[in-house]
């Protein structure tokens, strides 16, 4: 799946990984492409409600150079649009609005 879109934090966007690609290898593992390079790997939880809705909770080995983030993603499969509340340590981290395509 090929993720575009802005990340909003404190720190401003995350442009290295404003478009990436996310391969999802088994079940719960996959790995982050951006630019034709790795940029990440993570364990993630996948539950689709319905037709339209699915939610992901993804778990990265690292992110953005942290150990402890988790991304929880909302996939609205009508509108083609991911939205997602990044926290770190149990805290906001930032948010992640986005489209999404199948590669």
């Amino acid at each position: 799946m090929e993720w575009t879109g802005v990340h909003h934090s404190r720190d401003g966007d995350f442009t290295d990984i404003s478009t990436h690609v996310v391969t999802y290898d088994t079940e719960s593992r996959c790995h982050v492409t951006a630019g034709g390079r790795l940029v990440g790997e993570a364990d993630y939880t996948y539950c689709r409600f319905d037709d339209r809705m699915g939610v992901v909770i993804y778990r990265p080995a690292i992110y953005q150079g942290r150990n402890d983030v988790v991304l929880h993603a909302m996939f609205d499969f009508a509108e083609m649009t991911d939205r997602a509340v990044l926290t770190a340590g149990g805290e906001p981290f930032a948010v992640a609005d986005g489209r999404m395509r199948l590669v």
